[in-house]
C-alpha cells in the first residue's frame, strides 16, 4: 500500500483570523505538536476499530497503522500502513484489498505452487473444507509448509510423492491407527468428477480412504472495501486537528519567552 496520509495544518485558515506577531512566532511549535497528537489519535482509532472490522485480527493487523512525527523542519506528520514484517507478508500488502477493494494479488504460497507447476498460472488458492485454521481464522502456517514441502518434490500424475501406491497406503493406515490425520497432499489441475482443481489431502481410516479439499483453485478473488481507513483518517483530522492546534498554540503562548510581544 503506497498511499500515505499526510497530516498537516493550514494555519492561516485554521482559526479564520490573522495571527499576532507572538502567535506567528509560536506557530511552528504548535503545528508540530498538533500534527503529532492528531496522527497518534488516528493510529489509536485504527487499533480500536480493527477488531470490529476483521474477524480475530492478528496483533500485526491491529498494530498495522504507524506514523512519522512532524518536526520543525517538516511541519506535517505521515500516517501509513506498516510495509515490512519479520516473517510473512507485511500488512501493507495483505490489507490493501480490504482497504481499496478489488482483486487481490497472488500470495507467496500461490507463486511457489505456480513456479512448481502445481497450480495453473493466473489462478488463486482459496481455503477448502478440510483446511486447518489457527486462532485468528488464517490457514495454519504448519500445514502450508507441509503442503509446499511435499509439492516441491515434483509432480507425477497429479500426485507429489516418491512412494508407490501400496507403500503410501500402508503408511497412511499406520498413521490412522496412531490417530495421525495423514497429511498426504496431491494436486488436481483439472476438474476430475466432483473434485475441482486444487490441493487435496488423502486420508485413510479404519473404515477406508477418502480425500478432502485443502485449497481450491479459482480464477479470481475479489474483495469488497471493508475498511475505509482514508475516510476514517479524514474524519479524525476534521474533528481533532482544530482542537489540538488551538490547545497547542495556547500552551505555546503561555510558555513563550516572548510573552508580552504582539
Amino acid at each position: 500500500m503506497s498511499q500515505i496520509l499526510r497530516v498537516a495544518v493550514d494555519a492561516d485558515n485554521m482559526l479564520g483570523r490573522q495571527f499576532t506577531e507572538l502567535e506567528r512566532h509560536n506557530l511552528p511549535f504548535a503545528i508540530v505538536q498538533a500534527c503529532n497528537a492528531t496522527a497518534f489519535e488516528i493510529r489509536e482509532t485504527w487499533k480500536r476499530t480493527a477488531p470490529r472490522v476483521f474477524d480475530r485480527p492478528t496483533r500485526m493487523t491491529v498494530n498495522a497503522a504507524q506514523y512519522r512525527k512532524a518536526t520543525r523542519d517538516r511541519l506535517y506528520a505521515e500516517v501509513f500502513i506498516r510495509d515490512e514484517a519479520h516473517k510473512g507478508t507485511p500488512p501493507s500488502k495483505y490489507l490493501f484489498p480490504q482497504v481499496e477493494g478489488g482483486e487481490r494479488t497472488a500470495k507467496g504460497m500461490e507463486r511457489l505452487l505456480m513456479s512448481k507447476g502445481a497450480m495453473p498460472q493466473g489462478m488463486f488458492a482459496v481455503p477448502g473444507k478440510g483446511v486447518e485454521l489457527d486462532a485468528h481464522g488464517n490457514v495454519r502456517a504448519g500445514q502450508v509448509r507441509q503442503i509446499l514441502s511435499q509439492l516441491g518434490a515434483g509432480l507425477e500424475s497429479g500426485y507429489v510423492s516418491n512412494e508407490s501406491e501400496a507403500s503410501r497406503g500402508r503408511r497412511l493406515r499406520r498413521q490412522a491407527k496412531r490417530g495421525d490425520r495423514g497429511g498426504n497432499y496431491f494436486v488436481i489441475k483439472q476438474k476430475r468428477g466432483r473434485l475441482l482443481p486444487g490441493v487435496y489431502e488423502r486420508l485413510v481410516t479404519g473404515f477406508g480412504s477418502g480425500v478432502r479439499s485443502i485449497f481450491v483453485f479459482v480464477r479470481s478473488v475479489r474483495y469488497r472495501q471493508r475498511f475505509d481507513i482514508y475516510g476514517l483518517a479524514q474524519r479524525q483530522w476534521d474533528r481533532l486537528m482544530p482542537f489540538h492546534f488551538r490547545r497547542e498554540l495556547q500552551k505555546a503562548l503561555e510558555s513563550s519567552k516572548f510573552r508580552g510581544r504582539g
